[in-house]
């Protein structure tokens, strides 16, 4: 049970850092991202650059029967909008950026949860196509 308190945490910490950087250009800290990133790669299994290669029905079939794989999905597509929001080039971002809502919406979907700032955020990104 402490394990799995510790993940819930740490994706709430990282979900609201990502999305203050998204919603109100609230800059991560350099030092923040790289504990942020580690702990992801952790708690995912995978380095941000396999993730970024990755799509959203290849990570839904990899978390969906994990006792944590809602929080994990949340993750997932959490630092994949992080990469895309550091990325320049236009085609890497904005599959990126669709991957990332694309699971931001199944969990909204699915997860045990209704999470009001995670509704805005997808809200935010759609309208930003």
């Amino acid at each position: 049970m402490i394990r799995q308190d510790y993940i819930i945490r740490m994706i709430q910490e990282i979900f609201a850092a990502i999305a203050n950087l998204l919603l109100r250009r609230k800059r991560i800290s350099q030092t923040d991202w790289e504990e942020y990133e580690s702990t992801a790669r952790q708690i995912l299994g995978v380095t941000p650059e396999q993730l970024a290669q990755m799509e959203c029905k290849e990570l839904l079939d990899q978390y969906h029967e994990d006792k944590d794989g809602i929080e994990k999905i949340e993750l997932a597509a959490m630092v994949m909008l992080k990469m895309a929001e550091d990325t320049k080039d236009i085609v890497p971002k904005a599959r990126l950026q669709q991957e990332g809502v694309a699971l931001l919406k199944y969990v909204q979907a699915h997860g045990n949860t209704y999470s009001l700032p995670r509704e805005l955020l997808i809200q935010f990104l759609e309208s930003r196509h």
